[in-house]
């Protein structure tokens, strides 16, 4: 019997590295690739990737800040080139950040083929470090070339984010119909992701009375776990059609239907907003390290997004009000995201990956 090609994705800490990985590792498993995924013991990727049904390694690391942590992290670099030399691969996808270096190290010595894939708009840390030694980077966004030296811009190639599997099958109009909108009812997304954005919050209970007035509007709040209770206590009255919940589960199909999405920048989000043709008013996280400014200037720079700072949320929030309104507006915005698009990064991916040859 022929052996199985295998892949090795590296990655975690957040859902925002995990959920690109599970994306190209249904996308391998449907073209019979064998798949191990490499991440922490301790961090979400240990409880997610073993549910949806991947062979998982966990390394006991932690980012190698002090002597402690960062001898801990000398030890899962020798683990992980452990693993490489034992699963003898053929290739290694990196997803980003510390949780993807051991493999990556072990990847190179050992001369394995290497791709990286960026969710971002800027590289982040890892992937800067080592895309020289990548087959090949596979990028989210156009705009991430500006921080590629031409040299190398040829070991590049946009492809988008690889985004779950069911964005493919919602569709705007069956997913308004599913929630039986009345005649000229608007839908309007809130949410901060799965742990909330405070300064969002507050600044919807803020105008929370004029949300109330406008009968015309549904309103969906994912207001983050830590933060539900406390609201819920504060707004005290709530229209029939309106859902305030910590977070959806069918989030992408109330994106779908939804006509305006306030929101944070996280890659994914802004991915999911550009495949779903979304306008939007985005509040970034301000932490300079998460990137998220970046993220939200490519849909500002097209016309398709108003960007505000957490400073400016109560602005953005009367924004949102005004703008929900105003249906040549919303369709301008539509139509312009639309330009962005970049759909089957998944298939892209697995395309591009030197396993195909015997």
């Amino acid at each position: 019997m022929k052996n199985l090609k295998k892949v090795i994705l590296t990655t975690g800490g957040t859902g925002g590295h995990i959920y690109p990985a599970l994306a190209v590792a249904e996308g391998l498993k449907i073209k019979n690739i064998d798949v191990l995924f490499v991440g922490t013991s301790i961090r979400m990727e240990k409880d997610i990737v073993p549910e949806a049904g991947f062979r998982f390694i966990g390394l006991d690391i932690k980012p190698p800040r002090t002597i402690k942590t960062i001898l801990k992290y000398l030890k899962g670099v020798w683990e992980g080139i452990k693993i490489v030399y034992r699963e003898k691969p053929d290739a290694i996808i990196g997803f980003g950040n510390y949780i993807s270096v051991p493999v990556i190290i072990g990847g190179i010595l050992l001369r394995k083929k290497i791709y990286l894939q960026e969710q971002n708009a800027n590289l982040g840390w890892t992937n800067k470090v080592f895309y020289k030694f990548a087959e090949k980077t596979f990028l989210a966004f156009d705009k991430t070339y500006d921080d590629i030296p031409i040299k190398y811009q040829r070991k590049f190639e946009v492809t988008g984010n690889p985004l779950r599997e069911e964005i493919n099958y919602v569709s705007e109009n069956e997913e308004k119909e599913r929630l039986k909108l009345e005649d000229g009812e608007r839908v309007i997304l809130i949410t901060g992701g799965s742990l909330g954005a405070k300064d969002i919050n507050d600044a919807v209970i803020k105008n929370w009375d004029k949300f109330l007035e406008d009968k015309k509007l549904r309103v969906y709040w994912a207001t983050g776990n830590k933060n539900y209770d406390e609201i819920t206590t504060k707004i005290v009255k709530t229209k029939m059609s309106d859902t305030v919940k910590p977070y959806f589960n069918n989030m992408i199909n109330i994106m779908a239907a939804a006509d305006l999405i306030i929101c944070r920048a996280g890659a994914l989000t802004i991915s999911e907003i550009i495949e779903l043709e979304k306008p939007s008013i985005i509040i970034p996280y301000n932490s300079l390290k998460v990137g998220q400014y970046d993220n939200a200037k490519i849909l500002e720079e097209n016309n398709s997004a108003l960007v505000y700072t957490n400073a400016e949320a109560d602005a953005a929030i009367e924004k949102a009000l005004e703008l929900i309104k105003n249906e040549e507006v919303l369709k301008s915005m539509k139509v312009r995201v639309r330009a962005l698009k970049k759909s089957n990064a998944v298939e892209k991916i697995i395309n591009n990956l030197d396993i195909w040859r015997n």
